[in-house]
């Protein structure tokens, strides 16, 4: 059952998952909130030099584990703290997991299957685009496609390491996301290893599972464990809010309800992988056969074709009744639904129901919409861009140094404090002119940020006269006049230029 290389196939698929992950990386700014947090949380770890201890506004952030951050860091220390050195480890991340999947698609029927894996993969829209957004999701993904690579590598190949190998790469993932990484292991792997295990009537030494049980606690729980015993109360944390909380009492507010499932969950796993499911339904009638679970197909084809299903569906099952809904949670069920769709395509060119040239040409195109995808995005004037407000803002604070600023925003603006390299207050927005009659009390002329959104909707009158500097479209710096009897800028709608 061993398996050839086909080298060039793997270059193909790396070569297309590079181009599209390093394709306008950086022309996006920071977006609010997940970016921006993801952003301050790495500076301000990367700051105080305790790397294994994440902090966010200079408090300790413990709802994700450090290594998506020191990946972030990485990034920053090679390329600055910009949008593209945040989002540098995004392009290695999607690089190695589309070299992961070819490999475990090599491992289960042949350099066929593995490059049309790897192709699924790397071109699959939902994948690229998400290698666009900061986030732990990715690199959670790599752990996973690189677990399944080890697992079917080293089944096929009888090789020990490579079995081992598989549980580092699950300690890495719950390093990275903690239990959520191993959904997707857990729904696939076990049935695998208990059809091939049943089929072919052999098994791995007995002390190879107690080997990597270890491994995955060294290196994937040992760092819970040292943070728990440190920080009283951080288990309790974990258990009660991030784990049963958050998916159980939809504690965060993530969407609860049962609607994203149709208008989120369904759409991402019908359309964002691409044309690949359309093709395989319109040209797959004869894709029974490649299906069938006659016994003179080879275990690992028979055990793949029942785990990849259940890698799909029980994850899909298990996010949807979940009560925190998120579109990249389903990321890693993209790795065994590549695996499958590889497969399925792989069949239909051995069929002779789709050319190989025109499957090749599909996934250019396919690729080609998505650079072209997030070149048109990277141009929106979004208010949730914090790398454009940034920069209109830091020559107007410039200007007024030494006064107070705060925003007027009812949360941090993190990715803005990621670009001005500094902590920045908050006040919720209906506190605005409360708080500036304080600070006047004080002998304080302190610059207020606020969104056009919020401003439009101030009807009491200011304390003081204000005047107002429009920073783009969605942004106002408010500061006290210097004239004692001018009037305050009227409120204006969101979309003009200033009010």
């Amino acid at each position: 059952m061993a398996r050839r290389f086909d080298w060039r196939g793997l270059l193909l698929v790396g070569g297309l998952a590079f181009a599209g992950a390093i394709s306008f990386q950086g022309s996006r700014g920071i977006y609010q909130t997940t970016e921006g947090r993801y952003a301050e949380c790495a500076r301000e770890t990367m700051a105080s030099g305790d790397y294994d201890d994440p902090i966010l506004n200079g408090q300790p952030h413990w709802t994700k584990p450090p290594l998506t951050y020191m990946a972030i860091m990485a990034g920053m220390r090679a390329f600055g703290p910009s949008p593209w050195g945040v989002r540098a480890y995004l392009v290695v991340a999607l690089v190695l997991a589309a070299g992961a999947v070819w490999l475990a698609g090599t491992s289960i029927r042949g350099p066929e299957t593995g490059l049309w894996s790897g192709l699924a993969f790397a071109t699959s829209p939902f994948v690229a685009g998400a290698a666009n957004v900061v986030s732990s999701d990715l690199l959670t993904t790599l752990w996973v496609a690189a677990a399944f690579a080890a697992f079917w590598h080293g089944r096929v190949r009888r090789s020990p390491v490579s079995c081992l190998a598989m549980w580092v790469f699950l300690g890495l993932g719950f390093l990275t996301k903690g239990p959520p990484a191993l959904l997707v292991p857990a729904a696939s792997l076990p049935i695998a290893a208990y059809l091939l295990r049943r089929e072919e009537g052999r098994r791995f030494p007995f002390w190879l599972s107690w080997a990597g049980l270890g491994l995955f606690l060294l290196v994937g729980v040992l760092w819970y464990l040292d943070k728990a015993a440190q920080t009283p109360g951080l288990l309790a944390y974990w258990l009660g809010h991030e784990l049963v909380g958050r998916n159980v009492g939809g504690e965060f507010n993530r969407s609860p309800g049962i609607l994203p499932v149709f208008t989120m969950y369904l759409p991402i796993l019908l359309v964002g992988a691409g044309p690949w499911p359309p093709l395989v339904l319109l040209r797959g009638r004869p894709l029974r056969d490649g299906w069938a679970t006659s016994q003179d197909r080879p275990a690992v084809v028979r055990a793949a074709r029942v785990s990849l299903a259940a890698g799909v569906a029980i994850p899909f099952v298990v996010f949807s009744l979940s009560r925190s809904k998120m579109p990249l949670y389903l990321l890693p069920v993209f790795v065994p639904l590549s695996l499958a769709l590889g497969r399925m395509l792989a069949a239909l060119i051995d069929q002779g129901r789709v050319r190989s040239r025109t499957a090749k040409t599909l996934a250019g195109a396919t690729l080609a919409l998505v650079i072209a995808g997030k070149g048109i995005f990277a141009r929106v004037d979004s208010p949730k861009d914090m790398t454009r407000l940034a920069a209109a803002l830091a020559p107007a604070l410039e200007n007024e140094s030494g006064h107070p600023f705060y925003t007027a925003t009812g949360r941090n603006l993190n990715g803005l404090e990621f670009h001005l390299d500094r902590l920045i207050e908050f006040i919720p927005p209906r506190d605005l002119f409360a708080h500036l009659a304080d600070q006047i009390a004080q002998g304080k002329s302190p610059r207020y940020l606020v969104s056009n959104r919020s401003w439009a909707h101030m009807a009491a009158a200011p304390p003081v006269p204000l005047r107002s500097e429009a920073l783009g479209r969605h942004w106002l710096l408010l500061a006290p006049r210097d004239e004692p009897n001018a009037a305050p800028p009227p409120p204006a709608p969101f979309h003009l230029e200033h009010p």
